[in-house]
């Protein structure tokens, strides 16, 4: 009788094994690849719920974006909501202060029961600083105040006076009229017409001078150099009351020393 050797015996075991392996994945792989196939091919409900990051406080009315599907949905107040989806589809998260997020929908998550959390970071916006003026700029304002349209006078004026008064002479300097008479009260009128438009001129001509200055000595420089401010700061800068010729002849650095002479002697008076 004829005995089979113990390493033919062990091949044997081993391709049959082999073998047996091989159907099993064989067999094996056209389910999971069903399996996925049906997943892909049919939708599901996604839940989560959206977080800051820093606090874990509920982000609410976040915009949530199915790219993949083009439908969207729209977070409640406690930061949940809810989304058709199936495996593959790509979701983009926005809110206001806060950077955009995405998330990738996987088999994973869509077989999952749970209510996952979406945290997003918060940011913060740098925006530069706005000045509101109620009555414009100043070149608006100086345009609205030359093309006013001011009613016709009833009385006829000498062109002589007209002059004079675009001059800013005062009216009532040059005439003299008897008291309380209508011509009396139109000079009047005209008179406050002239004096205000040498104030007007005056006030161009400080604005010209200030421009002029204003890279070496202003309010902002003054409150540097001494630390005062609010009434305290104009209340010295009137105290210092500098010659204009000084201002516009004199450098930054003479000026920085004037003003620092000048404080000395400010805060030498004694107080009231």
């Amino acid at each position: 009788m004829a005995i089979s050797s113990p390493g033919l015996h062990f091949s044997r075991v081993r391709f049959i094994a082999g073998f047996m392996l091989l159907m099993l994945v064989i067999a094996e792989r056209p389910v999971h690849t069903q399996v996925y196939e049906s997943l892909k091919d049919t939708t599901a409900y996604f839940k989560a719920r959206i977080l800051d990051s820093l606090t874990r406080e509920p982000v609410a009315f976040a915009h949530i974006i199915n790219t993949s599907r083009r439908t969207a949905t729209i977070s409640d107040t406690l930061g949940y909501f809810f989304i058709r989806t199936s495996p593959g589809d790509q979701l983009q998260l926005t809110a206001i202060g806060f950077a955009a997020g995405k998330l990738s929908i996987g088999y994973s998550i869509l077989r999952s029961q749970l209510i996952h959390d979406i945290l997003l970071r918060p940011i913060i916006y740098s925006i530069e600083a706005v000045r509101v003026n109620p009555l414009g700029s100043y070149e608006q304002f100086r345009k609205r105040f030359v093309t006013l349209d001011l009613p016709e006078s009833e009385y006829q004026i000498h062109p002589s006076v007209l002059e004079k008064i675009n001059q800013g002479t005062d009216t009532m300097d040059m005439l003299i009229v008897p008291p309380m008479s209508p011509v009396t009260a139109l000079y009047n009128l005209l008179s406050k017409e002239g004096k205000s438009k040498r104030k007007l001129r005056k006030l161009l001509e400080q604005e010209a001078f200030e421009k002029q200055i204003d890279f070496k000595y202003s309010p902002d420089i003054v409150s540097h150099i001494t630390g005062y401010t609010g009434f305290d700061l104009y209340e010295f800068m009137e105290f210092c009351s500098f010659k204009k010729d000084f201002l516009l002849d004199a450098t930054y650095y003479e000026i920085t020393r004037a003003i620092l002479g000048k404080q000395q002697e400010f805060e030498a008076i004694p107080e009231k």
